[in-house]
């Protein structure tokens, strides 16, 4: 049986239901209702046997790593907030509070529940682990080339490395970016790459964990980025499925191009994390297109059943891809996690001229960011 099983309860409920409990604010009582469910629950016998049997299922008994799956933990806390969702208009009205019972229901279920579109999408976007990457960067095709054999030390950090982490911008301008060499976007231009590499602490032989993290973004700036910044901007993933009134009625084509001629800015998003609110299978990470771009290029999304793609009047005109795999060990002989995942953005070719057009060459940017470390946590990729 779990010690303190309310604090722990606590803790997870606040970690993975933050979010959802804060767009319901105005529902008394919800997040104590959950904690104290979730604490019930996790001070039962059937608990502690599954997260037990969970442990020893997926993992290597000598090894500490958490098992990449969705736990009992997990499972309590959006079990425990669903039951409490569940009978709150109860007990609002034993506390003398009478809401209209349609209403109320349909707005909880709509700020309670997780969304599984953005998991859809994902593995609909998702590939096998493509070589694009801008020619300084050519020394990260191998993945985790350090975790091929633990006892040389000799490919960490990753050899060429060294030459790319002090650089904010790549040089060249805009004809730094890669291109697509094959396949259904032949010529389209990577505008946006982001990859991690990540191996897990190696037991036998000692050794800490290890990453690298890898991001290269179109900029548009009359002089250099801030040092140690990302070449990204921040954005909601429902970028990719919203129409642009839903998301900022305000922008117009005439201001889009306005921001983009006189302005300094990433064109490229990372996704806001998305997993308080998103429920399971969720991508590690995501590059969203900024709205001047959108909107300066009439882009909307694209019809249908599909991954992360934009059009304009001549079809697919933006696309993001996923990868992931590669998996390794810590040395307990058994696969753990992949360690590469990583994400794209491609602007068809004839748009990428058009931007270049407008913008002028001189103020296209790409911008660059390399970090590694060894030790548990990977490198902070916050602005």
């Amino acid at each position: 049986m779990i010690d303190n099983a309310r604090a722990v309860a606590t803790l997870f409920v606040d970690q993975l239901l933050s979010d959802r409990l804060g767009t319901a604010g105005d529902v008394p009582g919800l997040r104590e209702a959950a904690i104290a469910l979730a604490a019930a629950a996790m001070e039962t016998d059937d608990f502690e046997q599954l997260i037990r049997n969970q442990g020893q299922q997926l993992r290597h008994p000598s090894s500490t790593a958490v098992p990449d799956a969705y736990l009992a933990d997990d499972g309590v806390a959006e079990n425990a907030l669903q039951r409490a969702a569940a009978g709150i208009r109860l007990a609002m009205a034993q506390a003398g509070q009478i809401v209209d019972a349609r209403s109320f229901e349909r707005r909880a279920a709509s700020r309670l529940s997780d969304d599984p579109r953005l998991a859809v999408r994902g593995e609909m976007a998702r590939i096998p682990r493509p070589l694009t990457r801008p020619q300084p960067l050519r020394w990260s095709i191998p993945p985790a080339p350090w975790a091929s054999d633990p006892r040389d030390d000799t490919m960490w950090p990753p050899p060429g490395l060294d030459a790319v982490v002090d650089l904010r911008s790549l040089p060249g301008g805009s004809a730094a970016l890669a291109r697509v060499e094959d396949g259904p976007r032949a010529g389209w231009t990577q505008i946006g790459l982001f990859e991690r590499h990540s191996t897990p602490p190696h037991r036998h032989p000692d050794r800490p964990g290890r990453h690298v993290v890898i991001a290269v973004g179109l900029e548009i700036s009359d002089t250099e980025p801030p040092e140690g910044s990302l070449p990204f901007t921040s954005l909601p993933w429902q970028v990719w499925t919203m129409p642009l009134q839903q998301v900022d009625e305000t922008l117009s084509p005439q201001m889009a191009t306005t921001t983009l001629t006189t302005r300094s800015l990433p064109v490229v998003g990372l996704a806001e994390d998305p997993r308080s609110t998103t429920g399971l299978g969720e991508p590690p990470s995501l590059l969203v297109p900024g709205l001047p771009l959108i909107v300066a290029l009439d882009l909307h999304p694209t019809p249908g059943t599909c991954g992360f793609s934009l059009n304009d009047r001549a079809g697919p005109a933006l696309v993001g891809r996923l990868w992931r795999g590669h998996l390794v060990h810590d040395g307990n002989y058994e696969p753990t996690f992949p360690a590469v995942e990583g994400c794209d953005l491609l602007l068809r070719a004839d748009l990428f001229e058009q931007l270049r057009d407008t913008v002028r060459e001189s103020r296209m940017r790409a911008g660059v960011s390399v970090s590694y470390r060894a030790g548990r946590e990977s490198p902070d990729i916050s602005n």
